[in-house]
């Protein structure tokens, strides 16, 4: 495994054990160190298993060649809790997560299971809670909480306990636009000053355009990876496989029909404003 690798899949195959079809079928990918990389694929294509078995909740089928490098140490049975130091994972329901009274109490539980001393624990405790916005709530129930709020938490929680990856299981799908958005800001700003690898699994094909690698799963097969720019303007791959392709996207095409150049590259709705406005268009 190079060095630059925080993840990689070899031959990776996942058959759950009520079923007879594999989930995964000789799954290969890498996801570099310090970069972005979203999961996209529809209902049952694998993304969730995917997910679990990098932590080590699950793990590959006994019976086959499968192999998980996790930041150079391989997945397995007997290293999982290794592994799990290292990768942080956020579910799509917060909800699921919180195990404390308070806002302060659950981002402490991580901490407390590792004997970290309590007055080192309360400086960890309040630095993640100002790094998601959230310090003024550190004595608040989390149950009284907004959507958006209870994931700043749960990524707190995440974040005390110093992992080097971390995983977004679906979790801003709950979330409404604005939500969305300020949690993926977090993560954004997060990940550039703490050097984190992060994994995106969505159906939000605008968050997934945010990444630096997107990888495209379809009945358990990975069936491409590539730059968001390079996946997002491969239209007739991901409608055989019923995915769409974000507005921008969309809006690039329809402006390119009208006669109106835009280059392919620009990602984000703010970028093709900008150009237009170059051009003295107005949108």
């Amino acid at each position: 495994m190079s060095n630059n690798n925080a993840i990689e899949f070899k031959h990776v195959k996942f058959t759950y054990p009520d079923s007879k079809k594999a989930v995964l079928k000789d799954v290969n990918f890498v996801v570099k160190k310090g970069s972005w990389t979203s999961l996209i694929g529809h209902n049952g294509s694998g993304k969730s298993t995917i997910s679990k078995l990098i932590n080590g909740l699950l793990l590959p089928d006994e019976n086959s060649d499968s192999k998980i490098t996790v930041l150079g140490t391989n997945v397995t049975a007997e290293n999982i809790w290794d592994i799990r130091e290292k990768v942080g994972i956020v579910f799509q329901n917060p909800d699921n997560q919180f195990v404390g009274a308070t806002v302060g109490d659950d981002v402490a539980f991580g901490l407390e299971n590792r004997g970290v001393p309590r007055q080192e624990m309360i400086k960890i405790v309040r630095n993640v809670l100002s790094e998601v916005g959230m310090l003024e709530y550190i004595d608040s129930e989390p149950a009284n909480l907004s959507g958006g709020q209870k994931q700043r938490i749960a990524i707190a929680g995440i974040l005390a306990v110093e992992p080097q990856i971390i995983i977004l299981d679906e979790s801003t799908s709950m979330l409404d636009p604005s939500g969305r958005k300020q949690i993926l800001k977090i993560i954004i700003e997060l990940m550039k000053k703490k050097q984190l690898t992060v994994v995106s699994i969505t159906h939000d094909i605008d968050e997934a355009n945010m990444a630096d690698s997107v990888i495209v799963l379809n009945d358990g097969e990975i069936i491409d990876q590539d730059s968001p720019v390079k996946i997002f303007n491969k239209t007739t791959m991901l409608k055989q496989i019923g995915l769409d392709i974000p507005f921008t996207n969309k809006l690039i095409l329809a402006l390119d029909k009208s006669g109106v150049s835009v280059p392919q590259n620009l990602r984000t709705k703010d970028e093709l404003k900008q150009y237009l406005c170059q051009l003295n268009l107005k949108i």
